[in-house]
């Protein structure tokens, strides 16, 4: 069972048993969350979502974080091509 923790205009987070989870409350939980294990990168994904800024990482997993948080058909885009 999971906790919310964190609520603004467009993202929730959860407290899960094993990290977090990401939801994008403009797009269907199925389609729009992702896990990740610490609270700040919820937090850095949600910063670089809102300033549309690239990841430095090129961790997989995070930039298909990224990818299905986001309901931003250009900056996906721009994210796929970093792939």
């Amino acid at each position: 069972m999971s906790v919310q923790i964190y609520h603004d205009c467009n993202f929730k987070i959860y407290k899960a048993a094993n990290g977090y989870i990401l939801h994008n409350i403009h797009k269907e939980f199925s389609e729009g969350h992702t896990h990740v294990q610490k609270y700040d990168t919820c937090m850095v994904i949600i910063k670089l979502l809102e300033r549309k800024q690239l990841p430095r990482s090129k961790s997989k997993y995070f930039m298909e974080s990224l990818i299905r948080v986001s309901n931003d058909h250009k900056y996906i885009k721009k994210v796929l091509r970093l792939m």
